[in-house]
């Protein structure tokens, strides 16, 4: 397979918000091999062509654990990932308690978490 179908079928993955993992990349290899590139369009060995767009909808139906949403930081947070969602969120009142009777490595651990929510409550 050319650098430039797996190029082209990175870019159409992509286009539809995917990113794809390497077992599927190497499905790819395997279904395109001896393939050539006509624009827009796959030109299989012996058989026909099919759009880029049209392979990677099929490939997302057989192997759908083989795409992974792009994360993209101008998304609403409901799309986002739980740590980030996780560092946002505020502590509350027990933890800082918790916090205030703690000693050495705990406290030190503890006054580093509330660091980086932007809370310093209880040092």
């Amino acid at each position: 397979m050319t650098d430039a179908i797996e190029d082209a079928v990175v870019a159409a993955a992509r286009a539809k918000g995917y990113q794809l993992n390497s077992a599927t990349m190497m499905m790819v290899a395997c279904d395109l091999a001896g393939s050539t590139l006509d624009g827009d369009s796959l030109v299989l060995p012996g058989k026909f062509s099919l759009k880029i767009a049209d392979y990677v909808r099929d490939l997302h139906d057989r192997a759908p654990s083989g795409f992974s949403k792009v994360q993209q930081p101008d998304k609403p947070a409901d799309e986002r990932t739980i740590s980030e969602l996780r560092r946002k969120r505020s502590l509350d009142p027990a933890w800082h308690d918790r916090r205030a009777k703690a000693t050495g490595l705990t406290r030190d651990m503890m006054n580093e978490i509330a660091a980086t929510r932007g809370e310093n409550k209880g040092n």
